[in-house]
Formats: C-alpha cells, sequence, structure tokens
C-alpha cells in the first residue's frame, strides 16, 4: 500500500526550497516542495505545476508541466515522505516582470486512504 507521510513541522505543499529573488532569461529557477506520490492522482485534465505571471494585479498561467522549460522531478524520501523538484528554465522570449511557481499535488492518508489535494507557492520572483 502507498501512502504518504510528512513531518509536523514539513506540512503538504511547504517550499523546502526558494528561487532566487530574480532571474536573467536563459537561467533555471527551481524550487522544492514537500509532496504526495504522484500517482493518488495523475493530473490527466490538470498540472502538478504552474509558473505564473503577475499581470494587471492577477496571477496568470504562464507555462505548465506541458511546457519544455519545465521540469517536475518527484523523489521518495524514506519510507513514506516526498519532495517535489520543480525547474523553469526561463526561454528567452519570457516578458520581463514577477513570477512565482505553483505545485498542485494529492496525499494519500495512511490510516484512511483518502486522497486530498493540496497546493504550495513560492515567494515571487523577477524575470527581467
Amino acid at each position: 500500500m502507498v501512502f504518504d507521510d510528512e513531518a509536523p513541522w514539513h506540512p503538504f505543499g511547504q517550499v523546502l526550497t526558494q528561487p532566487a529573488a530574480a532571474y536573467a532569461r536563459g537561467r533555471t529557477a527551481t524550487a522544492v516542495f514537500v509532496t504526495g506520490h504522484p500517482k493518488n492522482d495523475l493530473h490527466r485534465d490538470g498540472t502538478f505545476l504552474e509558473v505564473q505571471r503577475l499581470v494587471g494585479g492577477t496571477w496568470v498561467r504562464h507555462a505548465d508541466d506541458g511546457d519544455w522549460s519545465t521540469r517536475y522531478r518527484w523523489r521518495r524520501e524514506g519510507v513514506a515522505a516526498s519532495t517535489a523538484t520543480i525547474t523553469w528554465t526561463i526561454p528567452a522570449d519570457t516578458p520581463a516582470g514577477e513570477y512565482r511557481i505553483a505545485h498542485r499535488g494529492d496525499w494519500k492518508s495512511g490510516w484512511t486512504g483518502a486522497i486530498t489535494l493540496f497546493t504550495g507557492v513560492i515567494a515571487t520572483f523577477t524575470v527581467g
């Protein structure tokens, strides 16, 4: 049986590694999140990650896990804990502005078998 666990001080969706505050085009932004096993929900009609851009005070999707510039890497840490490393290699034609990375995942309770959706979001960074 596959289930997920979290340390009391690391809830699902928590950002373990924040990217730098600013990036030039062509560089790679990286974030690491506490996550659940990706097979809990394959997100066939959704995404495990979004790169969002601030446009007129609203966060809009700029890229997701279907883009060649993004990568999602899941890793089991011990018996039941997991991390997701998300990278975005910033394309040369990316507009300057404020960006953030959001991670959507699902964790499975070892007690009840219930699967619960969660979201984690990093601090913003600028591209310019």
